[in-house]
């Protein structure tokens, strides 16, 4: 494997992405087109623009060029010039959230003084930055036709530069103002933080001081969610509703104590009213959280929208600190686009650079020549971990001086980057963490079993009678192919001979992890789950848990059969996630509508029991097969079915079909057990 390949086609890959919301946004505005025509007509009109000199300088050039053409929203101004970006060289640092505590706090005469305290690059660097906002702001206000329909908004705006916020509505503009730069310049992935600790004391205040009603703290929400949704064809890189704009509510704190507010409970009831798939809310959760706040949260997810998502801080701070992060960072922790944890502003800590396929060393110790030879599972294992051991080397080794493009942007809110005065992409941040996600433990450990079972325990085939039918990717053996598929003892359940070789792995996966570091002198880090169960499945044979050869690998932490849910926990609760194995693990299900309302106050009774018990992350489908079948042969009758995909919520009518057929088929096997 050429790791250094991958990452110039993903440089690409990148480049072309941004092409493909180019033609959405273009295919939005001017009507449905073909690619040809796209790619032939209009594309070679798009500008990129600021293509030599800094990165500050490309910016420059670029706001100077933008057009102004706001949402349509009697609230807020939101703008973004769908057709114009900065030249794109390599990989950008993304899938993130900025420090928008700076955003609301702080003001750009403030970070000047700081900026200019010293004359060298960086100073220089940011001080173009906040220029070329100035600047930005000015043809806004020199736009009569712009300041007659936003002229409260764009007051809230200038403020900015000159003070910290003054009122709930001036915080969520400020908000909105940054963020559109970020996707202007081609950041994707863009999280929004703790917005219910950010925003609360200026709700509160304007409450006190009766400058705002509930009822229009409300309506402000429901507009900064409509803002945020809207465009979500173009803020998508691969499928739509991927845009990574997830809030993050509540949470503990150092002394143990749940902090929630008014807005949590607001954004998550908002969240349920509007019934969007973007943007997305995380709920931080522990055992000690109020009772009414997670069912709530699952009244929310009883809708249909795969929301808010369920991480546990009594499982993931922990994990944090193990592997590094100072206490008071690890206690007020963002994610990443998804779910892997990480520290907003201090951090430069890109999670899904890349995805661990456990799979594919394991498919090369079945193509070996000697691969009869083996004359135990211990034996198997062993070689399994050595090629594990190399495949890891292929892809850490050429990643230990992967740098992204710098990033002036993010690095002007970022206060460590301020204080070392240096890019955050470039040594400014205080963690500079590389985390990879992984896809196929489920099928490594079922194949691993099943040999074991066939083979060495029962005798039924010989090691290259068993390959043969893999190989043969199961034709004229769908008896045999059924058997390997529905083994009882399979990864999801709660069998000692299963979490004891599933620790295994993940023991030597972090073990070998640890050998390697960054650029900027950080770690490595995985999780237990991936977007990439389908795709990264593709071109992998069959194997040896069923498998056929392309179908995708078990989504998650869950099970390619249908498992019981409190066994399903019971085995993700069972798995080490603690030092460099925290990049996400989520437990992933399917319940029906019916299942979840008829059994709601023991769901509520089972999170909490799992949350101190030490469970990671979940989240969950609530949806029925029959529904999802129906929309996928009548998806005009069904515009607003929403489910869950890998880390965010879509439309089901605009998900690929391989997705949908994955969701059906998983839909099936969990009401088999429900």
């Amino acid at each position: 494997m050429d790791i250094k390949k991958n990452i110039r086609k993903n440089n690409l890959v990148q480049r072309i992405l941004y092409d493909r919301r180019h033609y959405a946004a273009y295919s939005r505005y001017y009507g449905n087109m073909s690619k040809s025509f796209y790619y032939r007509t209009v594309l070679p009109k798009t500008m990129i623009v600021g293509a030599k000199g800094s990165k500050a300088e490309q910016f420059a050039v670029l706001v100077e060029k933008l057009n102004i053409n706001p949402v349509n929203n009697i609230d807020f101004f939101y703008s973004i010039d769908k057709f114009k970006c900065i030249q794109i060289e390599n990989r950008i640092f993304d899938n993130y959230s900025i420090d928008y505590d700076v955003i609301v706090n702080n003001d750009f005469n403030n970070i000047l003084s700081t900026l200019q305290s010293q004359d060298d690059a960086f100073g220089r660097s940011g001080t173009m930055i906040i220029n070329a906002l100035h600047k930005y702001y000015e043809k806004c206000v020199s736009d009569k036709k712009i300041v007659s329909q936003y002229g409260k908004q764009l007051d809230a705006i200038s403020s900015i530069f000159c003070r910290p916020s003054s009122s709930f509505f001036e915080a969520l503009q400020r908000i909105l103002f940054y963020n559109q730069f970020l996707w202007q310049t081609g950041h994707m992935h863009n999280g929004l933080g703790r917005l219910d600790q950010i925003l609360y004391p200026y709700y509160k205040e304007d409450i006190r001081k009766g400058n705002l009603s509930k009822e229009r703290a409300a309506q402000l929400v429901e507009s900064f969610f409509s803002v945020l949704h809207d465009d979500t064809w173009y803020k998508s890189p691969i499928l739509v509703g991927d845009t990574g704009q997830i809030i993050i509510l509540g949470g503990s704190n150092e002394k143990g104590d749940y902090c929630c507010n008014e807005l949590t409970y607001l954004f998550i009831d908002e969240s349920r009213k509007l019934h969007l798939p973007d943007p997305k809310v995380l709920l931080r959760c522990s055992s000690n959280m109020p009772s009414d706040l997670l069912s709530k949260a699952l009244d929310c997810i009883y809708t249909g929208i795969g929301a808010p998502f369920l991480s546990n801080d009594e499982a993931v701070i922990p994990a944090m600190m193990s592997f590094g992060y100072d206490k008071y960072d690890a206690f007020n922790y963002v994610t990443s686009a998804c779910w892997e944890p990480l520290v907003a502003g201090l951090s430069c800590d890109q999670n899904n650079l890349f995805t661990l396929n456990f799979v594919k060393p394991l498919i090369d110790l079945f193509a070996s020549s000697d691969f009869d030879k083996y004359t135990s599972i211990d034996q198997i294992v062993s070689t399994y971990l050595e090629l594990l051991s190399q495949y890891i080397e292929r892809i850490l080794g050429p990643l230990e001086n992967f740098l992204f493009e710098e990033s002036p942007l993010m690095s002007i809110v970022s206060k460590e980057c301020l204080r070392k005065r240096k890019d955050i992409t470039r040594g400014g941040a205080k963690y500079n963490n590389i985390g990879l996600t992984t896809v196929g433990l489920g099928s490594t450990i079922n194949s691993l079993m099943n040999i074991q079972k066939l083979v060495f325990r029962e005798k039924q085939y010989t090691l290259n009678e068993l390959n043969e039918i893999r190989r043969s990717n199961f034709s004229k053996n769908e008896a045999i192919q059924k058997e390997l598929r529905e083994n009882e003892i399979c990864y999801g359940s709660d069998s000692t001979d299963i979490i004891d070789l599933s620790n295994k792995i993940i023991s030597f996966t972090s073990k070998e992890f640890s050998k390697y570091h960054t650029a900027n002198g950080g770690k490595f880090k995985f999780g237990l789950s991936s977007p990439n169960y389908i795709v990264g499945a593709e071109n992998i044979e069959a194997t040896f848990d069923g498998r056929k050869s392309g179908d995708p690998f078990s989504v998650h932490i869950s099970a390619s059969m249908g498992l019981p849910l409190t066994e399903l926990l019971s085995f993700a609760i069972k798995m080490n996630y603690h030092d460099n194995r925290l990049n996400g693990n989520v437990v992933d299900f399917i319940v029906t509508p019916h299942f979840l309302k008829e059994n709601k106050d023991k769901f509520v009774k089972l999170l909490f029991a799992s949350f101190s018990k030490g469970i990671y992350q979940l989240q969950m489908n609530v949806v029925d097969s029959k529904t999802l079948i129906a929309a996928q042969k009548s998806p005009d009758q069904f515009p607003n079915l929403i489910v869950r995909v890998w880390g965010f919520s879509a439309y089901f009518r605009d998900l690929p079909k391989s997705y949908q057929n994955n969701l059906i088929q998983r839909a099936i096997e969990s009401e088999k057990v429900s």
